[in-house]
């Protein structure tokens, strides 16, 4: 165990004085019938007050003592059940939180010393015997409030390009200039707002939205904010200037970090920005990629005394532990970053482990249930008893990625569709528009009684449903994405700056979809992907080779640098020795091949305008897509 006790599990030998339960009807019913308050406890593995507060606050006897004879006590993770933490955190973590047998909310703290939270304890249970009725009315009203806010996320309100413009002007309103980043202490990446950015600039060429990109990625990268030694960006820093780092690393943060600096090495030509996103990479495949899983593990644990060495100091020291789960989630946005690092970083091997890790959760969603977390080599959880939207959103934009990066397009769009049915089924608000987070359950306990429609899960949806539009030609697609988006005209405020992944999804379905079809070259022998259905692809069926033909690459640079606000681009392999082209389409119909791209630009406006265009349908260019 480290000095700091950063990186232990989530409930290390002094917190289980506690008598601690899963979340679920039975500890309910537990407090009821010993008409007790619930204890209930979110933390999570890489959440450094949380071991502080299991190994000084719960290991006190007289704290445990007092627990365990008037309380219900509950624990939860928060990678594990983030529709919990939705509801109940206070916060940030450990949220101690105190609940009636029903689920309504008493009252809530964070980290506390063991007199701290024993004095809260004692007034807690005091207020529950002596007011119980008073409690439970305060509890039914904060259960409507959080109603009433679900219901006020209604489609009707009309999409326009106002919307973008005012998000990104609220963007710009929390932009640091003396250190990049935004907001103050401490400084989160804010990976929506780095991709907000990236659109903008991209569309407009405006110079301060390039100021602010390459301020904040030159001062993340170039500070003890990215580790310099192993790769990879920690969760936070403490100070403005980047000059400190908390030390935990987040799966989630890192692909979308990695996914940032590899866009902008294409749209800036920084060279600089191609070696983060692949020492970024690197971290996520060395450390977090779980080949024994197909599936990568959703963090690694903070440990300050590791972490501040230098790299020839760490050589022998026991790396800090990682998570011992998987995540559905978040391994579908590793597959869609790999897929895309495979063509633009000249790594097929990054395309193999995308499609195995694919199949894996593939696999499960086959099955009608996508668990969130999983693991083969770890001791088993309760899994969440929800279906969660993240999840299927997730692996939606995955497979969607699939059909555009690695071939047999037909066969991951036909699993699209089934995954989008399902979205649409189970998640989706069919009275008021957009999609809840979970799924429905009759024995759902207190506030998980309410469905919540969250910003961030609603807008990955709906990019795939925006994506599987473009694909199909389905217009139930693109109307159930727009019904989706405009249920958050007036909703996104709340968020803040961190409407930003809103704002870029908005914009894009403002705007017809062009596709931008490379045919470029692999270079890297044929994927056997037959028993893909099987859940899994041998590595004996990748050959040795590289991507390393300058004209794709040049390609590549020249889509992701075309003004046009909805570019989707799409690689195929040549069919013509040392040919590159790309093939500009509107809807089914096609301008002539490029095989300049300094004209990819000009032929793309052209698209935009055809009546001064020669089109040729799409189909006698490509019959097998």
């Amino acid at each position: 165990m480290s000095q700091n006790h950063e990186g232990e599990s989530l409930a290390p030998t002094g917190s289980n004085q506690i008598q601690w339960l899963p979340w679920g009807g039975s500890a309910f019913a537990q407090a009821q019938a010993e008409n007790k308050p619930v204890l209930l406890s979110i933390g999570a593995v890489w959440c450094y007050w949380c071991h502080v507060m299991d190994e000084a606050t719960y290991v006190d006897p007289e704290v445990a003592d007092y627990v365990n004879n008037n309380f219900v006590s509950v624990r939860v993770d928060n990678d594990h059940r983030p529709d919990i933490n939705l509801r109940y955190n206070v916060g940030g973590w450990p949220s101690t939180v105190f609940l009636t047998g029903h689920g309504g909310y008493i009252a809530g703290a964070t980290y506390l010393p063991p007199d701290q939270l024993l004095a809260m304890l004692m007034e807690v249970q005091r207020t529950y015997r002596d007011q119980k009725p008073e409690v439970y009315d305060q509890g039914n009203s904060l259960l409507r409030q959080r109603r009433e806010e679900v219901a006020k996320i209604a489609a009707g309100a009309e999409l326009g390009e106002e919307l973008v413009d005012r998000i990104a002007r609220r963007v710009a309103g929390t932009y640091d200039p003396r250190n990049g980043g935004f907001g103050e202490a401490p400084k989160f990446p804010g990976v929506p707002i780095l991709s907000l950015l990236l659109h903008l600039f991209r569309t407009t060429r405006e110079e301060f939205y390039r100021v602010m990109l390459v301020k904040t990625l030159d001062g993340m990268a170039a500070s003890p904010f990215f580790d310099q030694a192993e790769g990879g960006f920690f969760r936070y820093s403490p100070a403005p200037d980047w000059s400190e780092a908390q030390h935990e690393k987040m799966l989630e943060d890192n692909i979308g970090l990695a996914r940032i600096y590899l866009e902008a090495y294409l749209l800036l030509e920084q060279d600089r920005y191609r070696e983060v996103a692949s020492r970024t990479i690197d971290y996520l495949m060395n450390n977090l990629y779980d080949d024994e899983a197909r599936g990568f593990r959703g963090s690694q644990g903070a440990h300050s005394d590791y972490f501040g060495l230098p790299k020839e100091s760490r050589q022998g020291q026991p790396s800090p532990p990682v998570d011992l789960y998987c995540y559905s989630s978040w391994s579908a946005q590793a597959v869609s970053l790999l897929l895309s690092a495979a063509w633009k970083l000249r790594r097929p091997e990054l395309r193999l482990t995308a499609l195995n890790v694919l199949a894996k959760l593939d696999a499960m969603a086959q099955t009608g249930r996508l668990s969130h977390i999983y693991s083969v080599s770890s001791p088993p959880k309760p899994a969440a008893s929800s279906q969660l939207l993240t999840d299927w959103a997730c692996l939606l934009n995955a497979l969607m990625d699939a059909a555009s990066y690695a071939g047999d397009s037909e066969r991951y769009l036909e699993r699209a569709k089934a995954v989008a049915l399902i979205l649409m089924a189970e998640f989706g608000d069919t009275s008021n528009g957009g999609f809840f987070d979970v799924d429905s359950d009759s024995e759902a306990v207190g506030h998980m009684r309410v469905r919540e429609k969250p910003l961030p899960e609603n807008v990955a949806a709906a990019q795939g449903l925006l994506k599987l539009h473009q694909a199909t030609g389905d217009e139930t697609y693109r109307e159930t994405a727009q019904r989706t988006l405009s249920a958050y005209v007036e909703a996104n405020r709340v968020y803040g700056e961190f409407a930003a992944s809103y704002a870029l999804t908005v914009d894009l379905a403002l705007n017809e979809p062009i596709e931008v079809t490379i045919e470029g070259h692999l270079d890297e022998g044929h994927l056997d992907e037959g028993n893909l259905d099987e859940g899994h692809l041998d590595e004996g069926n990748l050959n040795e080779g590289h991507l390393e033909n300058p004209d794709t690459q040049a390609m590549l640079r020249a889509a992701a640098q075309v003004t046009y606000p909805n570019i989707v681009v799409k690689l195929v392999e040549a069919l013509a020795e040392n040919q590159v082209v790309a093939h500009v389409c509107l809807n089914t119909v096609c301008l002539p091949p490029v095989s300049d791209p300094s004209e990819l630009a000009l032929t793309v406006a052209e698209a935009v305008a055809p009546e001064a265009s020669s089109f040729e349908n799409i189909f006698q260019q490509f019959g097998g897509l």
